[in-house]
């Protein structure tokens, strides 16, 4: 490993000194990304950016109708129908229900029951199903 770690300080020193802006290594299971100032963007953060790109896009978001408390009606992980109630926004004793418009998982519910739900707020994060 030691020796790794020499070659890799030693490609460093000669990229310093060398005319080239950007450098990207690839070897075996690892990849290495050198740039100076003016180099040029890292293409693994591209990659993983996309990555974390998709992922958002197959993640939607339900929102609160209104100020209220919220009172969730689905846990992380379960399956539900359009059509579903999701939660409870509670206004001045009044509720409304909260219902997903499309069929998917519940990946993540993000108030707690209880908790104040302003307008538009994020409460629940959906994956398509």
């Amino acid at each position: 490993m030691s020796s790794t770690i020499e070659e890799v300080r030693a490609l460093l020193a000669g990229f310093v000194q060398s005319p080239w802006r950007d450098l990207h290594f690839r070897s075996g299971g690892w990849s290495l990304f050198m740039a100076k100032a003016d180099g040029g963007p890292n293409p693994m953060l591209a990659r993983a950016g996309a990555a974390v790109a998709a992922v958002a896009a197959a993640l939607r978001e339900i929102t609160a109708p209104h100020l209220g408390i919220f009172s969730a009606r689905v846990a992380v992980g379960a399956m539900v129908e359009a059509g579903t109630v999701i939660g409870q926004v509670d206004k001045l004793g009044e509720a409304t229900d909260v219902v997903s418009e499309t069929a998917g998982r519940v990946a993540e519910v993000l108030l707690q029951d209880g908790d104040l739900a302003e307008y538009g707020a994020p409460l629940v994060r959906m994956e398509s199903a």
